[in-house]
C-alpha cells in the first residue's frame, strides 16, 4: 500500500494558533526519531543502536514484535524511515518532507509504503483503515512538535 497526505503546519490567517520556524519543525521531526516515545502509542522500550549525522539506527518494541528501521536525515527538509524486513515485520518506509510554497507557510508531506506479510498486490481491505491511523498519528506528531517547540 503507498499512499500520501499532508498535514499544515502554520496557518498564516490564524494568528490563534502560534507559527513554527522552519528550524522548530525540523527539531521536532528529528525529535521524532530520536525519542520515540513521545510519538509513538503503544511503544514498550526503545534502543537507539548507533547515530551519526545522517542516519540513526533504531529497534522499537511494540506490543509482540520488535521493529528494526534505519532512519536517514536530509537537513532541514526530509526524514526517511525504512523498516528492516523480518520474518514478521514485512518492512516498509516513511518519508516526512517539509514543503514552503511561501515564507513561514509549511507543511509536512507523509509519505507511505507499507507492505505486508503474504502480499499478494491489489488493495487489502484494512487499507483504509491503516491510512486513517497514519493520518491520524500524523497530525498528532504536528501537535506534540507544536506543544514542545511553538511559543505561546
Amino acid at each position: 500500500m503507498e499512499f500520501e497526505h499532508v498535514v499544515q503546519v502554520n496557518d498564516l490567517k490564524d494568528s490563534s494558533i502560534p507559527d513554527l520556524t522552519r528550524k522548530q519543525l525540523w527539531d521536532g521531526l528529528v525529535l521524532r526519531a530520536e525519542a520515540p516515545h513521545h510519538f509513538v502509542i503503544g511503544l514498550e522500550e526503545y534502543e537507539l543502536d548507533w547515530q551519526d549525522d545522517k542516519n540513526l539506527k533504531r529497534s522499537l518494541e511494540l506490543p509482540g514484535i520488535v521493529v528494526d528501521d534505519l532512519v536517514t536525515f536530509n537537513e532541514d527538509q526530509s526524514v526517511h524511515y525504512e523498516i528492516v524486513p523480518t520474518a514478521s515485520v514485512p518492512g516498509g518506509s516513511l518519508t516526512m518532507t517539509i514543503e514552503e510554497p511561501e515564507p513561514r507557510s509549511l507543511f509536512v508531506r507523509f509519505r507511505y509504503c507499507a507492505r505486508y506479510l503474504n502480499d499478494i498486490g491489489g488493495e487489502f481491505p484494512y487499507d483504509l483503515f491503516v491510512q486513517q491511523a497514519y493520518i491520524a498519528a500524523d497530525i498528532d506528531t504536528i501537535r506534540i512538535i507544536r506543544n514542545r517547540f511553538a511559543k505561546h
